[in-house]
């Protein structure tokens, strides 16, 4: 019985790097369905268009078709159950996510196509639907945490516990051997430590689909999760997607702790909230390679923060942010216009607030209705909006405000973010300042070295390197870093012999293959360049330093 987890990105999703992407989830519920002995594999069909879609089903023929759904894919979504049926009208149609749990009447009430969704946590309600279909031997109305039709009618089976510990499930990295139309390399750059929310934003529907308990990782699993993906991919970058990492202290400062004990040598950002760090934790996750945190600062006024239901103050933003920089990690916002009665005054707020926190770079998105969310619910209960606005709307996503001093704010917000990030790029001084007050550790010689070459200082650049790779001879950061200031400066045998170290302590590391590659094809000895190309796109069909050396070099041959 083959099943089939896919996901399709609306139109202009699939140009975009990171909503292209398969949600992490797709990853959970297959690894644990493979664990368990299902034929099971995902498939990403963002960037396909509907007649390679269609010949992708017809070749797999799917027992069960699996359907991540978001708001902005939801139509995408229906569609796809729409083509699965035609095809073979035996075959189960799953959904799942956020918005097909929010939306789960309406969706199985107008769609004949959707035979069930997955409310909320997906990973043991797929499997024991799995199982039940496998064996036969149990209705799907007796699975705890489903909606389906019965008759003409929509039920709801009783909830399903939350699990309780999430490091019993699989890592996702372990089952991408036989994915579809995927990029394993910029996948599995994202991972996820946490599920539930506690904080209340109105915007937000983290809460009501996972719950406003916090459940944790521990901090082995994440250590062990990316010492997998490192060694499998050849992956040293990583993004920790919680909406707050630092929510739970002492088990960030014991991540840390186990990457510095470890010697795992990566360097890696998360998203946290302006009242759940403060100076030791970070300095503690500088030290262990962070070099971004995410702050969702939404605006610089206390009315509009309030109104969204932001629990901190534009002053608690500004110490955050300031313990940020101290520590020399960079720091990125997250901002929101287009609030009802925003006004100037708002926007000067925010606009100052952006010059006082000195952000290196930001997202500005206008407030948008999701299923599931507080300001969703207060919109159809005031009358603002139709209940119906999802199932009638064509748009792929729903602004709570369409006129122009949205589209002016938006502007003026983007336009002071880059104006901030350029004046305020950090320089010697301030790599000096954060060497003697937190010690070394080899982000800030990355950063620094990354600065000197950005203003053709390569000797400096050097030194910050090499710094690295004395102090810590098996961090391939050192290595990767002085390998590509080698090449750089045409000093091949010195780039070949870095790049030859990061391979023999990273050996699944696409990148450096490529590199050498190139430096190869710089002497003409193309069959060289060929292997290395090769043996880079062995590991990462997608490198993109491999996919280029390769077109220039049968040009030119």
């Amino acid at each position: 019985m083959r099943i089939l987890l896919t996901y399709k990105a609306h139109g202009a999703g699939a140009a975009d790097p990171y909503t292209s992407l398969l949600p992490i989830g797709l990853g959970y519920i297959n690894a644990l369905l493979r664990d368990r002995g299902f034929d099971s594999r995902i498939a990403n069909l963002s960037k396909m268009g509907w007649k390679e879609t269609e010949s992708l089903l017809k070749r797999e023929r799917p027992a069960i078709l699996g359907v991540s759904q978001l708001t902005h894919n939801r139509i995408e979504s229906l569609r796809l159950a729409d083509l699965a049926k035609k095809l073979d009208p035996s075959c189960l149609t799953v959904f799942g996510g956020p918005h097909a749990t929010h939306r789960a009447q309406e969706i199985l009430a107008g769609n004949r196509s959707v035979d069930a969704i997955v409310m909320g946590e997906g990973e043991a309600t797929f499997l024991e639907l799995a199982r039940s279909l496998s064996e036969k031997n149990m209705p799907l109305n007796t699975i705890r945490g489903l909606a389906l039709r019965k008759g003409d009618e929509v039920i709801f089976t009783p909830p399903r516990e939350a699990i309780a510990d999430l490091d019993t499930l699989p890592f996702p990295a372990r089952f991408y051997d036989n994915a579809l139309a995927t990029e394993p390399h910029r996948q599995l750059e994202f991972i996820i430590t946490s599920r539930g929310c506690p904080a209340a934003c109105r915007f937000c529907s983290s809460p009501r689909f996972w719950g406003r308990g916090l459940r944790l990782r521990s901090p082995r699993s994440i250590v062990d999760e990316i010492g997998f993906i490192r060694d499998r991919y050849g992956l040293i970058y990583f993004s920790i997607r919680d909406d707050t990492f630092t929510a739970d202290r002492e088990r960030a400062m014991a991540f840390c702790r186990l990457l510095l004990q470890e010697k795992t040598y990566i360097l890696w950002n998360c998203q946290s909230r302006v009242n759940a760090v403060d100076a030791e934790l970070l300095v503690m996750m500088k030290r262990a390679g962070c070099e971004c945190v995410q702050f969702g600062v939404e605006s610089g006024s206390r009315r509009i923060l309030r109104e969204l239901g932001k629990d901190f103050t534009p002053e608690q933003v500004k110490s955050a942010a300031a313990a940020v920089r101290k520590a020399g990690i960079n720091l990125s916002v997250y901002l929101i216009t287009g609030v009802p009665g925003e006004t100037e005054e708002d926007l000067k707020a925010t606009l100052r607030l952006i010059e006082e926190i000195k952000p290196n770079d930001g997202q500005v998105s206008p407030l948008a209705y999701y299923p599931g969310t507080p300001l969703f619910a207060s919109g159809v209960k005031n009358g603002t909006i139709r209940p119906d606005l999802f199932e009638t709307g064509r748009a792929s996503g729903f602004y709570l405000r369409d006129d122009p001093f949205v589209a002016r704010a938006t502007r003026a917000l983007l336009a002071r973010l880059q104006s901030v990030a350029g004046k305020n790029r950090v320089g010697p001084g301030q790599f000096r300042s954060q060497k003697m007050a937190i010690g070394y550790c080899h982000g800030t010689n990355i950063l620094a070295g990354d600065y000197y070459i950005n203003i053709g200082r390569f000797g400096l650049a050097e030194t910050e390197y090499r710094e690295i790779v004395e102090r810590e001879p098996a961090n391939p950061w050192g290595w990767l870093a002085l390998g590509e200031l080698y090449a750089g400066m045409e000093k091949s045998g010195k780039a070949r012999a870095a790049f030859a170290e990061l391979l023999r302590l990273v050996p699944a590391h696409a990148p450096a293959y490529a590199h050498l590659g190139d430096l190869c094809r710089r002497t003409a000895d193309y069959d060289e360049a060929e292997r290395l190309y090769r043996e880079a796109l062995r590991l990462n069909p997608a490198d993109e330093t491999a996919l280029e050396g390769m077109a220039a070099m049968h040009g030119v041959k």
